[in-house]
């Protein structure tokens, strides 16, 4: 998502390039590692690299319906990242495009559980349903994180685009994500390991994900601000009064 690494192409997800960055395989190592049989760790990291990448399709397509395009998909240890021509921007569009996503990981969740359930399959394979399952419901819940850039945070703050410009929306959605990003710091210090279903897990892995909260919310609400015309206008008049423009700039 954040890390700009060597990456291959694997093939086209509904016309769309899905490629995997090469830190990918040290998912697959952890869970080859993790787990009590080495191929049913390996099994696991593609049955989740799997449900990532259909959590972004639903992105993509949603998108696309809006006339959208997206240039490509790339999982990788951090997960899954839909690159977008352009972020949608009418209020509705934005919601639609970040709830299809998480809606994609439920409706996996619950097909995965139905077949668990009620397809008659027993030992190992009805197993990796329940996995299926319980990764699909997890992925999805922790998207729904009024944090930007997650997807619940899009979808909060497209329902603030209801009452207020999407600038000072971004701006709200923006502290809030960077509130959130402090309390998964700070929670497990005072005994609260979970978030909803999902854990905070290793510290590493806290300060991780709230550092990549705090860097891309900001990254989010810089964006908004060069969309925005009266701002645009007054950092580049700022920028012409203070310094002169860098060398070979038209």
């Amino acid at each position: 998502m954040m890390f700009n690494l060597n990456r291959y192409r694997l093939c086209e997800v509904f016309g769309i390039p899905l490629y995997v960055d090469i830190s990918f395989a040290v998912l697959l190592l952890f869970f080859a590692l993790s787990s009590s049989s080495f191929v049913g760790g390996i099994l696991l990291a593609v049955l989740l690299a799997a449900s990532v990448v259909m959590h972004e399709c639903g992105h993509s397509l949603a998108a696309r319906a809006f006339g959208y395009e997206t240039r490509d998909i790339t999982i990788s240890l951090l997960g899954g990242c839909a690159s977008l021509t352009a972020l949608p921007r009418k209020a509705y569009q934005e919601f639609l495009t970040a709830a299809a996503g998480p809606a994609v990981s439920f409706l996996i969740a619950f097909v995965a559980y139905a077949f668990a359930e009620f397809s008659g399959l027993n030992g190992f394979f009805r197993s990796q349903f329940y996995v299926l399952y319980v990764m699909n419901m997890m992925l999805g819940t922790f998207n729904l994180l009024p944090a930007l850039p997650m997807d619940g945070g899009r979808i909060f703050k497209s329902f603030l685009r209801l009452f207020i410009p999407k600038l000072q929306a971004t701006r709200i959605a923006m502290y809030v994500g960077r509130s959130l990003a402090v309390a998964i710091v700070v929670l497990p210090m005072i005994g609260i390991d979970h978030i909803g279903i999902f854990p905070l897990g290793g510290s590493l892995i806290r300060f991780f994900i709230a550092y990549m909260i705090w860097v891309e919310s900001m990254r989010e609400y810089k964006m908004a601000c060069y969309e925005n015309p009266f701002t645009r206008w007054r950092q580049q008049d700022f920028r012409a009064r203070v310094s002169p423009p860098p060398y070979g700039d038209d």
